[in-house]
C-alpha cells in the first residue's frame, strides 16, 4: 500500500496522531525512526502504550532504511514519524524512498531556536535539514492538524530569516 503521513513531531506518538490523523488518513502500523529513540529503552516502552491496538516499529536510521522499503511494498499502510528533520535528511542521503509530501508537527522551543508559530520552533540544523529535504523534491508542509491550514517551507524560512 503505501505511506500515508510523514511526519516530523518531538512528541513522535500522541494524542493528536491517535485521535485525529489517523481518522483522515488510513494507517495499519507506525515506523519510528530515530537513532536516539531507538536508543532510548524507556521511550520506546512509552511510543509503544501511546499507539494503542496499532502495531509499531522503532529503528535507527540504518534500519529504516529497509524498513521504509518494505511499508511502501507492504499490503498496509504505515505513518512514518520522526522526531527531527535531521532523522530523514540523514534517510534520504542514506538512500531511502520518501513520499512527496513531508508533515511538519509540533516542534518545541529549545535553546537557539527561533519561534515561528505556537508550536514551531526551528534552530539553524532544523533550517538546514529542511532545505535538503527540499531540495531532493520532498514538499514540507507545517501542519499541526489535518484540519489546520498547512504552511510550507518557503513561508516559514522567509519568517526564520526575518527574525
Amino acid at each position: 500500500m503505501a505511506i500515508t503521513l510523514t511526519r516530523v513531531d518531538d512528541r513522535v506518538i500522541h494524542g493528536q496522531i491517535m485521535t485525529r490523523w489517523t481518522k483522515v488518513r488510513p494507517v495499519d502500523g507506525i515506523l519510528v525512526v530515530g537513532d536516539n529513540i531507538a536508543s532510548d529503552e524507556l521511550r520506546k516502552r512509552v511510543l509503544k502504550a501511546a499507539a494503542g491496538t496499532l502495531k509499531i516499529g522503532i529503528y535507527t536510521v540504518e534500519q529504516g532504511v529497509e524498513k521504509i522499503k518494505q511499508g511502501t511494498e507492504s499490503n498496509k499502510n504505515f505513518f512514518l514519524i520522526s522526531d527531527s528533520p535531521q532523522t530523514f535528511e540523514k534517510l534520504l542521503k542514506a538512500g531511502a524512498k520518501l513520499p512527496s509530501t513531508l508533515n511538519i508537527g509540533c516542534m518545541n522551543t529549545r535553546t537557539g531556536a527561533k519561534v515561528l508559530g505556537r508550536t514551531v520552533a526551528i534552530d539553524e540544523n532544523d533550517y538546514k535539514a529542511f532545505d535538503y529535504i527540499e531540495s531532493q523534491g520532498i514538499k514540507i508542509e507545517f501542519q499541526l492538524l489535518p484540519d489546520d491550514e498547512a504552511k510550507n517551507w518557503n513561508v516559514m524560512k522567509k519568517k526564520y530569516d526575518t527574525l
